[in-house]
C-alpha cells in the first residue's frame, strides 16, 4: 500500500544536515556511497521494526546476495566465495559507510568469470551430443555447493547445454502435431538424432545472444540488486528503484500499460506470468495462465525468436512490448512442463481495461443485484486530481441504485491493493464518517484515520468477495466491513496478509546535485483493524470459505514470504457496529448449510493442492533421447487428466451453485467475455444466493 508521508520536521532536519554535508556526486563511486548512506539513515530513523546491523545481517545478507547474483551456480567457483569470504562479516561496516568495495569486489571476479564461461560454452557447442548416453541434468538452484574447480564446471555447463539442445528440439517437435501422434520409437530417435546439429546452432546462437546481453549490463545495473539484497533484511516490501523502475511502477499504478497485458516477474532466471490484466491481450488468448514462463520471443512471429532465459527482464519486456496491432511471438513453458507457442497481438492497455467495472444481475424473480469488479485500488501519482478507484466506484454505485438494485457484491478477488487515501474513500461509501482503519507510527504513536464523508452511499446488502491473493487495502476494506458487521466477507479461508505501509522517498531529496540516485520505497509503519488486530500475516479471514481455483504453486503470501513482519496487535478503539435490520448470523448459517450438502468441492479441491505439490518436487531432467521424450509425454499425460480434475472442480461447483440469473450489461463487446465467464464462476452464484436471503 503507498501513501504520501512528510517527515516529522525534527527528523527531516537531522537527516538533511547529515546528507548536506556530502558534495555533490562526481561520479558512479560517489553515488553508490551516497545512496548506500542515506538509505541506511532513512531505515534507521524511520523503519517501524528496526534490526539489529551486525555480522549476523552480514553474513545473512553475503548468503542472500550470492543467491540473487547466480542464483543456479554457474558462475562462480567455490574458490571464489572462499576468496571473498574474507568480507562475509564486513557487509554491516560497508552499508553504513557508503563504502560499496564487496559490491565491486563481487562484480569485477562476477564479470570475470562470465567471459570464461563464454569461451568455454562455444568449445562445448562445437562438439555434438550423445544423446544415447544415460545422465541427468540438476538444476544448480538444487545444488548445495559451487563447482569445487574447471572440470566440475565445464561438465556442469555441458549438461545444461545439452538440455537446452533437447529443449529446443522437443519445442521443434511439438509443433508437428502429425508427427507427434506417431508413436514408434525409431521415427523418435530419428528425430532427437536428426535435429541434433540444427538445435545445437540454435543453442549458440541463443547462447551467444545471452552473454551479449549480459556483458550489456553495466556495473550500475547490478547495484539495486545489491542494495535491494541488503535492505530486505528488514521485511519484502523495502525496495530501492532506480529512476526508471520508479517510472514502470508509477505507469502500472496508474492503471495504464502497453504490450500483452501480463505482469511479469523474475522467478529464477526465467519471465514468469504472475498476473493477467483482464481485458488485456494475454487474458484474451486463453493460451496463458499465471505461473508460466516466458522463454523465447520473436519481435513478430516471422521474425526470430529470442532466449529470453536469464536475460534481464526489463530487456525481456521490451522485447514483449511493441505498438497496438503488431503481434508478438511467444514459446511459453507451462506450469506443467510442457512448451507451446503463441500468437499475441498487442495492444494499448488502457485503465478502461483495469478500472473498476459492474453488471447488472437479474435473478428468476427478477429481483436486481449489483456486481462490481474492482481489479486495484488505482490512483495516477502525478496527478491527485485524476482518475482514481473511489471516484469510479462513487459513480458506479450512483448508477446501480438508478436500477433499483437490492444487494451488491463487490469482488476485489486478486486485488494486490493500491493507494491508502482511495481504499478509506470506497470504506467510507458504505460506512460513512467513521474511523475506519488505525495506522501505529514509527515513534510510537497511533493515528486513527476516519473518511471525512458523512454521507452512506449504499446502505443495503452487500457482499465482500475476496481470495488469497486479495492484499494491502483490500485487505482495509473487508477488514473494516467485518469489524463494523457491514457485510459478508465470501471466499478463501484468509486473505494474503499485507499489513504494512509504504512511502517513496526520492533520494537526491536535499542534495545539490541533479543526478538521479533514485527512490527508496520503505515501510514506514503497520495499519491496524479498529478492533485493534493487524491484518499482517493473518490477513481477514471470510465468513463463508468457498475453495477458489488459485494454482497452489503461485500462491506465494505474506507469511512465505523471508522478513516478513510479524502480527501484532493494539488497543481497540470505539467503534459502534452497523445499525441494521438484518440478522447477518442468520444469513451465514444458510450459507453455510449450503455448503455442508457439498463437501465434495473441499475434497477435490485438497486432491488438486496435493498433486501440484507433487508436481513441483521434480528436481532432475533425463538427457537421454528415449527418457527425456517418454518423461514428456508422462508430463502431458499427467497434465491432461490434471487438468480435467480442475475442470471438474468447476463444473461440480456450478452443479452445486448453479447461477439462477442472467447478466444485464451496458458493456460492448469487449466485455462480453468477462460476463460470460461469471455465469460459469460458483463463488458469484453463492454471493447471489447470499443476497437473496439478504432480502429474505
Amino acid at each position: 500500500m503507498i501513501v504520501d508521508f512528510k517527515f516529522k520536521n525534527i527528523i527531516i532536519g537531522f537527516i538533511s544536515t547529515f546528507l548536506l554535508s556530502f558534495c555533490s556526486p562526481k561520479g558512479e563511486e560517489e553515488n553508490n556511497s551516497i545512496i548506500l548512506k542515506k538509505i541506511y539513515k532513512i531505515l534507521y530513523f524511520l523503519h517501524p521494526s528496526p534490526i539489529k546491523i551486525n555480522n549476523d545481517f552480514s553474513k545473512k545478507v553475503y548468503q542472500k546476495y550470492f543467491e540473487n547474483l547466480d542464483f543456479q551456480k554457474r558462475f562462480f567457483l567455490k574458490k571464489d566465495l572462499e576468496y571473498i569470504s574474507y568480507y562475509r562479516e564486513k557487509i554491516d561496516d560497508y552499508w553504513i559507510n557508503g563504502d560499496p568495495i564487496f559490491f565491486n569486489i563481487t562484480i569485477n571476479r562476477f564479470y570475470q568469470r562470465i567471459k570464461e564461461v563464454e569461451n568455454f560454452c562455444f568449445e562445448i557447442l562445437k562438439k555434438p551430443f550423445d544423446f544415447n548416453k544415460k545422465e541427468m541434468f540438476v538444476p544448480g538452484e538444487y545444488k548445495y555447493f559451487y563447482p569445487k574447480n574447471k572440470k566440475e564446471w565445464i561438465e556442469e555447463w555441458r549438461k545444461y547445454l545439452k538440455y537446452l539442445t533437447l529443449m529446443e528440439i522437443a519445442t521443434s517437435i511439438n509443433t508437428k502435431k502429425k508427427i507427434f501422434q506417431n508413436s514408434k520409437k525409431n521415427i523418435w530417435k530419428n528425430l532427437f538424432l536428426n535435429k541434433e546439429k540444427k538445435s545445437r546452432k540454435k543453442v549458440e546462437e541463443d547462447i551467444r545472444e545471452y552473454f551479449r546481453k549480459l556483458k550489456m549490463k553495466k556495473k550500475i545495473d547490478w547495484f539495486p540488486m545489491y542494495v535491494n539484497t541488503i535492505i530486505s533484511q528488514y521485511d519484502p516490501h523495502t525496495i530501492y528503484f532506480s529512476t526508471k523502475e520508479k517510472e514502470n511502477f508509477d505507469l502500472n499504478i496508474s492503471g495504464k500499460t502497453e504490450g500483452i497485458g501480463a505482469e511479469l516477474q523474475d522467478y529464477k532466471g526465467y519471465a514468469t506470468v504472475v498476473k493477467l490484466i483482464v481485458g488485456g491481450p494475454a487474458w484474451k488468448s486463453k493460451r496463458i495462465d499465471i505461473g508460466d514462463k516466458i522463454i523465447r520471443v520473436a519481435k513478430n512471429p516471422n521474425s526470430e525468436s529470442k532466449n529470453i532465459i536469464g536475460m534481464l527482464l526489463e530487456n525481456s519486456v521490451r522485447l514483449i512490448r511493441g505498438k497496438k496491432g503488431s503481434k508478438v511471438k511467444l514459446t511459453i513453458q507451462k506450469k506443467n512442463g510442457s512448451i507451446e507457442e503463441v500468437i499475441i497481438i498487442r495492444d494499448i492497455i488502457e485503465k478502461e481495461e483495469t478500472f473498476a467495472k459492474s453488471v447488472i444481475l437479474l435473478d428468476n424473480n427478477k429481483n436486481k443485484y449489483g456486481l462490481i469488479h474492482l481489479p486495484e485500488f488505482y490512483f495516477n501519482p502525478e496527478n491527485k486530481n485524476g482518475r482514481n478507484a473511489a471516484k469510479d466506484m462513487k459513480n458506479i454505485i450512483q448508477e446501480l441504485k438508478k436500477e433499483k438494485i437490492k444487494g451488491l457484491i463487490l469482488d476485489i478477488r486478486n486485488n494486490g491493493g493500491g493507494s491508502l487515501d482511495t481504499v478509506v474513500k470506497i470504506s467510507g461509501l458504505f460506512l460513512g464518517k467513521v474511523p475506519i482503519v488505525q495506522v501505529r507510527l514509527s515513534y510510537g504513536k497511533k493515528k486513527i484515520i476516519k473518511n471525512k464523508e458523512d454521507h452512506v452511499l449504499w446502505k443495503g446488502p452487500l457482499v465482500i468477495l475476496v481470495n488469497k491473493l486479495s492484499a494491502s487495502a483490500s485487505e482495509i476494506l473487508a477488514a473494516s466491513i467485518a469489524d463494523y458487521k457491514r457485510g459478508i466477507i465470501v471466499g478463501s479461508d484468509q486473505t494474503y496478509g499485507k499489513g504494512t505501509v509504504q512511502t517513496f522517498y526520492p533520494l537526491n531529496r536535499f542534495l545539490f546535485s541533479k543526478k538521479e540516485l533514485g527512490y527508496l520505497k520503505f515501510t514506514m509503519n503497520k495499519f491496524y483493524r479498529v478492533n485493534g488486530s493487524s491484518t499482517q500475516l493473518k490477513g481477514v479471514n471470510s465468513d463463508i470459505v468457498i475453495p477458489d481455483n488459485i494454482p497452489f504453486s503461485i500462491i506465494f503470501m505474506e507469511k512465505d514470504k523471508p522478513n516478513s513482519m510479524i502480527w501484532d496487535r493494539i488497543d481497540s478503539i470505539p467503534y459502534q457496529p452497523w445499525k441494521g435490520k438484518i440478522d447477518l448470523e442468520k444469513i451465514k448459517l444458510k450459507s453455510l448449510n449450503r455448503l455442508k450438502k457439498h463437501q465434495e468441492i473441499n475434497t477435490i479441491y485438497k486432491t488438486i493442492q496435493l498433486l501440484e505439490k507433487k508436481f513441483l518436487k521434480k528436481r532432475n531432467f533425463p538427457l537421454n533421447w528415449k527418457d527425456f521424450y517418454y518423461d514428456n509425454l508422462k508430463i502431458k499425460k499427467r497434465n491432461e487428466n490434471f487438468q480435467k480434475l480442475k475442470n471438474y472442480l468447476n463444473i461440480y461447483g456450478l452443479r452445486a451453485y448453479p447461477p439462477s440469473y442472467k447478466i444485464i450489461s451496458k458493456y460492448k463487446l469487449e466485455k462480453k467475455e468477462w460476463e460470460n465467464n461469471l455465469l460459469k464462476d460458483f463463488h458469484i452464484a453463492e454471493c447471489v444466493n447470499i443476497l437473496r436471503d439478504f432480502n429474505e
